[in-house]
């Protein structure tokens, strides 16, 4: 680039960075451990920006559900900012079908409070995350 020199490189836009590109949502969510409600503001197959209304929990790791299909992701902050979180997801999740039994806890609490979706909205839902309909 024009102009640009190497001490320049630290202040990229971590944005300019990213593998995939991150698609702006409003998706409700819940953070575990601890079930705290989320927005998925922005969302790749690489991971995502969480919004909290109070400043979210401390641990690095964590496992977000996407209340409205189901699908959870295991997931690692990457940063933080205030009610704000940047997350990496190491892997990926459908409650819908069986699951390891590390994740039955959080399941059931998905499918007694879930949202009863149509089959039709279901598909639009799982497709907006990239997931299996």
């Amino acid at each position: 680039m024009l102009g640009r020199m190497s001490g320049d490189q630290h202040h990229e836009n971590p944005a300019d960075r990213r593998r995939a590109t991150r698609l702006p949502t409003t998706l409700r969510g819940k953070v575990f451990p601890g079930g705290a409600d989320c927005i998925v503001a922005d969302f790749s197959d690489g991971g995502a920006l969480l919004t909290f209304e109070e400043d979210p929990i401390d641990d690095s790791g964590m496992l977000l559900v996407i209340w409205s299909t189901g699908i959870a992701f295991d997931a690692e902050v990457r940063w933080r900012q205030g009610p704000r979180l940047g997350v990496r997801f190491l892997s990926r999740r459908d409650f819908r079908g069986p699951t390891p039994a590390a994740y039955h806890e959080v399941r059931e609490i998905w499918r007694r409070s879930r949202p009863k979706l149509k089959r039709a909205h279901r598909a639009l839902r799982s497709h907006m995350i990239g997931a299996p309909s």
